[in-house]
């Protein structure tokens, strides 16, 4: 039993060590000077791929061609110049392709033990590109933030949040761990999480979300909208109504908020489905309600195993 107790504290503080050097990192990254610099003038639309196994990646758009690349580097949530390190453990490439620009760092050696042994020595990038750029980011272990671009985004982190505005395409996002944070996007927009909560206001166009382990809150949408959760409850207001409305949670409440007057098919489903209906034809029990307001139109369909449908509207 002592085993069991001291292993369980060894392993929160060595979590607790962990998020304190990772926002430590966070915060500084953008603070303390960059231990390098790259710059290159490129054509729209562009390409940017950023790779990194501990940091965090950002990526801003601006308004003119030029790709700035600040590389950050970390350690113990200190802020490393070259005097510091050389980082012999890293393969670095800063550089430019045509209309492609790559900033990759990639540890030689994986070895966990040497890993440990070395106090986590993280690598960051922020990159300033122009606002028509597709991106490839991924890191292993930090945060993710994009703004101001327009393209396809494809972005993965296994354990940091994803902070996601003012984009204009196709957005692919995945964390296995951490929070989706999204607002003022449009196109067709895909954001799954394992463990985060997720907030999306201001989207418009087709809109996927997905989580294993927290809340949704969908916040003036306008489009198509597929959420779904297994452990939380979901809140949408839609404002206009796409192709459809599709909310499933297998843990928590559904609280739905639509435009009045207009034509929805419904398939609400929970241990009890709660709203004010006119112009209804169809069935309706306390838990289950089928059927057509204003003569159809888009289907409207939210599903609860264990909480409560409410169908609000304004």
């Amino acid at each position: 039993m002592f085993i069991t107790k001291m292993s369980i504290a060894l392993a929160a503080s060595l979590l607790l060590m962990i998020l304190t050097i990772t926002t430590a990192d966070a915060m500084q990254q953008n603070s303390d000077e960059p231990y390098r610099v790259e710059e290159f003038s490129i054509n729209t639309p562009g390409d940017l791929e950023v790779r990194t196994s501990g940091g965090h990646i950002t990526v801003e758009g601006s308004g003119d061609d030029q790709v700035r690349v600040e590389m950050y580097v970390s350690k113990n949530g200190r802020s490393l110049s070259p005097s510091d390190t050389d980082l012999d453990e890293f393969e670095i490439t800063i550089a430019r392709n045509g209309n492609r620009v790559q900033a990759i760092a990639k540890k030689e050696n994986s070895d966990s033990w040497k890993f440990w042994k070395n106090n986590n020595t993280s690598i960051s990038f922020v990159v300033y590109t122009p606002k028509e750029m597709s991106t490839d980011l991924r890191t292993s272990g930090g945060h993710i933030k994009t703004t101001d671009l327009r393209g396809t985004q494809q972005i993965r982190t296994s354990g940091g949040h994803l902070q996601l505005a003012n984009l204009e395409g196709t957005v692919d996002a995945r964390t296995s761990g951490g929070h989706i944070e999204i607002s003022d996007v449009s196109g067709e927009i895909e954001a799954r999480t394992s463990g985060g909560h997720i907030d999306a206001e201001n989207t418009e166009g087709n809109l996927r979300v997905r989580t294993s382990g927290g809340h949704i809150d969908l916040e003036n949408i306008a489009g198509t909208v597929e959420a779904s959760t297994s452990g939380g409850g979901i809140s949408a207001d839609i404002t206009e109504m796409g192709e459809f409305a599709r909310l499933r949670t297998s843990g928590g409440n559904v609280h739905i908020t639509v435009p009045r007057n207009i034509g929805l098919d419904l398939d609400l489903r929970g241990s009890r489905v709660r709203t004010q209906l006119e112009n209804f034809s169809g069935s309706m029990e306390d838990d289950d309600v089928e059927g057509s307001i204003n003569g159809g139109g888009p289907m409207l369909s939210a599903r609860t195993s264990g909480g409560t449908v409410r169908v609000s509207f304004k």
